[in-house]
């Protein structure tokens, strides 16, 4: 069959994503443990339609699938055309914000985990999606969502923006253990945003170029994904929140401030990542 350039174009935006084995076979796990015949749901951040499609094939009577990107909706819905699937899918163009479905759902899947776990505005996105479009008791994917993270040595960028960038970072590059950050319990109570200030001691010496941090994500109970420099590579690698490189010593004394929270310039898409890191 062939494909059209656009189609082409989108399909390799997607590709490092969906082809994550790491990433996409414990989520089709997950849904396939969480959805039961007859389900009603919501699948937030569609893009191609994979999640959803592995919801029908677990028995989903109903998918809502939303995301703004209309080119992916187009690739998904082209695909649910050709494989006669398309009258049990609402295919919906936007923000999941401005989403009225007339029902409430029994679960609800949200994939927009970036690099440093909270970074696609996941937790503001949720917490809209539990108050209006879930069940009661209803079921989300993913369960747990934990960010974890140390202070590390590594190659800083030569470009003057983004701060904020993906690498894969040796784990013999980290100056302290990996702790976990932050962690979220998806079905109970959580802010739209994290802040927190943590303590690490440096386990040797080196030189400090920031902090290395990634997502530990369990799916459903035990099907977990967990982006650790000591893991094999996922296509979220690690997150790097860079500081003014200097040299540290064994047992010297790291305070790390970080705030993750939506743009208040642009809540619905955007994400604002403010962090501190000092050696005392």
């Amino acid at each position: 069959m062939l494909i059209p350039s656009s189609h082409r174009n989108v399909l390799a935006r997607h590709a490092a994503m969906v082809l994550d084995a790491r990433r996409t076979n414990p989520l089709r796990l997950a849904i396939n443990r969480v959805v039961k015949p007859g389900s009603i749901v919501c699948d937030i951040g569609a893009g191609l339609g994979l999640l959803t499609f592995f919801a029908l094939s677990a028995g989903a009577r109903h998918v809502y699938a939303i995301d703004c990107d209309k080119e992916s909706l187009n690739i998904a819905m082209d695909h649910a055309r050709r494989h006669g699937i398309q009258d049990r899918i609402s295919f919906i163009e936007g923000h999941s914000f401005d989403v009225k479905i007339g029902q409430k759902t029994d679960v609800v899947i949200c994939e927009t985990i970036g690099s440093a776990a909270f970074d696609e505005n996941i937790l503001a996105t949720l917490q809209d999606a539990k108050r209006r479009l879930l069940k009661t008791g209803g079921n989300i994917i993913p369960a747990v969502i934990e960010l974890w993270g140390a202070p590390a040595k590594f190659q800083a960028s030569k470009k003057a923006s983004p701060l904020i960038e993906t690498a894969a970072i040796s784990h013999r590059n980290l100056l302290d253990e990996p702790r976990c950050l932050a962690s979220i319990q998806t079905k109970g109570r959580f802010a739209s945003g994290i802040h927190f200030r943590k303590l690490f001691i440096a386990k040797k010496d080196g030189k400090l170029s920031g902090m290395a941090v990634w997502p530990r994500i369990e799916w459903a109970r035990g099907i977990i994904t967990d982006a650790s420099p000591f893991k094999p590579r996922t296509h979220w690698k690690q997150c790097i929140l860079p500081s003014k490189t200097c040299s540290v010593k064994a047992q010297d004394h790291i305070k790390f401030e970080l705030i993750i929270r939506p743009d208040p310039q642009n809540p619905k898409e955007g994400t604002e990542i403010l962090w501190k890191l000092n050696v005392v």
